[in-house]
């Protein structure tokens, strides 16, 4: 039985926590603030692909006793939470164990090893990212988690990456069907919610801030036309990714090895997605979709083929739209060249920053 900690008691903290105390082990809860612990005090209900309950452990605000011995440190909140937390963490964080990110979005690894080192961690843990969250989920209700379904091809990979696979075989035993990545790098350009989740909320703002309005996000937010749109994001993506010397997934090829949906474009596979079928749309523009998925996702997605001059015109278009909207400047509030202490850096350069840590040799940068 080994010891994990989980930050973060939303809809996936929730599943996350569930399953590892189902398959034997003692797991502490964290969470920032009380309420939501309070109310699954009595345990968590999963329903969906899996039906048992569970009662966890530990609940606690305590960083530290939330973390304390604990073999692995399971982070699942939005990524824009990431920095805070690993502030949190630096003053206790020991180097034999290991930090998870569920998932990092893009450059989650980085921007976390950075923030340990600049708030005086000076022993680094091995940091890992999942591409997504290991299963499709929401919790209506603190306590009661639906799992809709498990992804049947997560990547992951990490830093340092001479490191990371020491643990394959434990995370083997608690996800499935897990893909190693060469680099964080990798599963950074292969962030497909950066792809499927802002631009369908923006174009929709007109109904998505209509009081009487809900609508399915996948199946009614995305038209062929926008399906069409985001294709052409998702092109430029992949063409960052070329520039790195990096072959990552299609947003469709992802649909077809995660859910096993297949169609002759990407909207009629989001259509065959079933699983997509209960998720809402967000009723507010105020909502991670865009304020988690523009600054961890496209911004740096951006920032990163801005790097080796690759041009993204059609995503720079929803970074854009979505700062005016919110009044928000993402490109300088996310994770940008500067922030993640790329800026002025070759590509070889860049792609070390996402293999190795300073134990290994490499700088910090402010």
């Amino acid at each position: 039985m080994s010891i994990y900690a989980v930050l973060g008691a939303g809809n996936g903290g929730q599943a996350l926590a569930a399953i590892l105390e189902r398959h034997g082990h003692e797991v502490r809860l964290w969470n920032r603030t009380p309420n939501k612990l309070q109310a699954i005090r009595n345990g968590i209900n999963v329903s969906g692909q899996m039906v048992f309950h569970t009662v966890i452990d530990v609940l606690t605000t305590n960083i530290a006793e939330a973390i304390e011995n604990a073999k692995m440190i399971f982070i699942v909140v939005p990524a824009s939470a990431h920095l805070d937390i690993a502030k949190l963490l630096a003053s206790y964080i020991k180097k034999d164990q290991a930090i998870i990110l569920n998932p990092g979005r893009t450059a989650g690894c980085l921007e976390v090893r950075n923030a340990l080192v600049e708030s005086g961690c000076t022993d680094l843990p091995v940091i890992l990212e999942t591409q997504s969250l290991f299963c499709a989920c929401r919790s209506t209700n603190p306590g009661e988690v639906n799992i809709l379904s498990f992804k049947m091809d997560n990547s992951i990979s990490g830093i340092p990456k001479t490191q990371f696979t020491e643990f394959k075989d434990e995370l083997e035993s608690i996800y499935i069907n897990l893909t190693f990545m060469p680099s964080a790098l990798s599963t950074g350009l292969e962030n497909i919610g950066a792809i499927l989740h802002p631009a369908p909320v923006l174009l929709n703002t007109g109904w998505i801030e209509s009081r009487d309005v809900f609508f399915p996000h996948y199946y009614y937010g995305i038209s062929r036309s926008i399906a069409e749109f985001l294709e052409k994001m998702d092109m430029e993506r992949l063409d960052v990714a070329k520039k790195y010397g990096l072959k990552v997934r299609s947003v469709k090829e992802w649909h077809e090895d995660n859910y096993g949906t297949k169609g002759a474009n990407l909207f009629e596979t989001l259509q065959k997605n079933s699983a997509y079928a209960s998720i809402d749309a967000p009723r507010v523009l105020m909502h991670r979709y865009i304020t988690e998925d523009i600054p961890t996702g496209l911004v740096p997605i951006s920032e990163l083929g801005r790097a080796v001059g690759v041009k993204t015109p059609t995503i720079d278009i929803i970074i854009e739209l979505g700062s005016a909207l919110l009044e928000v400047d993402f490109r300088k509030e996310g994770r940008n060249l500067r922030r993640l202490g790329l800026e002025g850096k070759s590509i070889n350069e860049i792609k070390k920053s996402f293999e190795y840590n300073d134990r290994e040799g490499q700088k910090s940068h402010p």
